[in-house]
């Protein structure tokens, strides 16, 4: 049940995408305020796990996943039934919020029900539930308006959100939530110098595979491509993601963690160089395919290391994680569009490849010497 409620929250970030020039067309708005939406859906995402992270150490897990969950189904059937764009935005701007609760408390209760050898396939399964989502949202969303219109599209997914509450409140408490005070885990995260280790990693993740990775469409259409082919070509990351995560499954137990983080970065730096050697349709859909086994290799094995690493003080740690990959993502971003603006993807790939390979000899070598802290 878990990873559908990371695919769902997952699914609420991308279905805005197709809806917004319908959505501005209704409520007499530019497209440009509608899509507004998704830039405060994204930084109330981002902000409020600052909220959630202390919230899930002080009441439990499942007490904050349903909680907000319920929330998030109240903003949803607001969007539904928005009678104007302010209304609209302010219901995308607290449904992200809500949402931002979701996917820390997931990794938070896995790591403190499961032990560590059977997280590894439960951390795969969370990527798969994400990659189906974000290749879904658009899609479905898109095809679903269409047909029945933008309100219905929220209508119904303010109806199953409201579902998944009861079901997600049925759920047994993890026995050690909540268990220490807030101040002391606060405190001992930020002795946990491996912890912050991971986080520093998965920052540099994030800008390579979530800051640089969204500007690939961008590039692709810098060079006369059009939309379609753009998106098409990209979306390969997500099915190397589904595929590549159920595959490691198989061999997780068999595989050191370091050699999954090394062919991460090594993968991605591949990826990076294919790209700083041209854009093309076909440079693009192989980097985009290299860059979604990277991130099913690498990704999910710091999801993992970490609720080790942060195993004192597991919800704040994870919320931490979960922030470091953002933040790497806006970087990223930020950079990629000021390369965009200078005309320089050869430079910025070109970085991109050293920085990945830098980032697969630094995690290959942390991961080595670390000591299993539940092993």
């Amino acid at each position: 049940m878990l990873p559908f409620v990371i695919f769902w929250s997952t699914l609420d970030r991308s279905l805005i995408l197709p809806l917004v020039p319908a959505v501005a067309a209704e409520l007499g708005s530019s497209v440009a305020v509608a899509a507004t939406a998704i830039t405060t859906h994204a930084i109330a995402y981002a902000a409020l796990q600052l909220l959630w992270g202390p919230l899930s150490t002080r009441w439990g897990r499942i007490r904050v996943l349903w909680l907000s969950t319920s929330i998030a189904a109240v903003a949803c059937a607001g969007a539904a039934l928005a009678p104007d764009i302010t209304v609209f935005l302010v219901a995308r701007t607290l449904s992200g919020g809500a949402f931002a609760a979701t996917f820390a408390a997931v990794l938070t209760y896995f790591g403190d029900t499961l032990p560590l050898a059977r997280r590894p396939a439960a951390m795969s399964n969370l990527a798969t539930a994400t990659a189906l989502a974000l290749a879904a949202g658009t899609l479905v969303a898109g095809a679903a308006a269409t047909v029945i219109g933008w309100r219905w599209v929220f209508g119904g997914f303010a109806i199953v959100t409201a579902a998944l509450v009861p079901l997600l409140a049925s759920l047994r408490e993890a026995p050690d939530a909540g268990a220490q005070p807030l101040r002391l885990q606060i405190a001992a995260l930020l002795r946990a110098r491996w912890a912050l280790a991971v986080c520093a990693l998965v920052a540099v993740e994030g800008v390579l595979l979530i800051g640089v990775y969204n500007l690939l469409p961008v590039a692709l259409q810098q060079e006369g491509a059009d939309a379609f082919t753009a998106g098409a070509v990209t979306a390969a990351f997500g099915v190397a993601v589904v595929v590549v995560s159920q595959v490691m499954k198989l061999v997780v137990a068999r595989v050191p963690p370091a050699v999954f983080l090394a062919a991460g970065g090594a993968l991605t730096a591949v990826a990076m160089g294919l790209l700083a050697a041209g854009v093309t349709p076909a440079s693009v859909l192989a980097a985009a395919t290299l860059m979604g086994v990277a991130w099913a290799l690498a990704h999910t094995t710091l999801q993992t290391w970490m609720t080790d690493a942060a195993a004192v003080s597991r919800a704040l740690g994870m919320t931490l994680f979960s922030i470091s990959l953002m933040l790497g993502g806006a970087v990223g971003s930020g950079v990629g569009t000021a390369a965009v603006a200078a005309g320089s993807f050869v430079a910025l790939f070109a970085a991109s490849a050293v920085l990945a390979a830098v980032f697969g000899v630094a995690a290959f070598a942390a991961r080595t010497r670390y000591p299993d802290a539940e092993g």
